[in-house]
């Protein structure tokens, strides 16, 4: 895993609000973190691994990424796929310095070499 993957989900895990996330590479390779002993990273890696195999195939042509959002009374999950394969799952609560900041932290993601 490449570290400045590492480093940056450490700090997004780190902005209150943040129950955890993680970071999955095309080798299958991920970084996971938790802020929240009710979300392991455990149960994190499981979640990004099912959401890598739901997230689409984006052909060559399409230079775009993806991205969803699953909205839920207490929080939010969004999911980010670039086109390299990078794959970005993170869960926030509502009304939360996170939540502010998800569309940021999505560009910081989509810019991240």
């Amino acid at each position: 895993m490449n570290e400045s993957f590492q480093a940056w989900i450490d700090a997004c895990v780190g902005t209150p609000g943040t129950l955890g996330g993680g970071i999955r590479l095309p080798d299958g390779s991920m970084a996971c973190r938790s802020a929240d002993e009710n979300f392991p990273p455990e149960r994190i890696e499981r979640v990004l691994s099912q959401l890598a195999e739901f997230q689409p195939q984006l052909p060559a042509a399409i230079s775009a990424p993806l991205s969803s959002t699953w909205l839920f009374e207490q929080g939010r999950i969004r999911c980010v796929a670039r086109p390299d394969g990078c794959l970005l799952a993170l869960a926030v609560r509502s009304e939360t310095e996170a939540l502010a900041k998800l569309d940021q932290i999505t560009d910081a993601f989509l810019a991240l070499e």
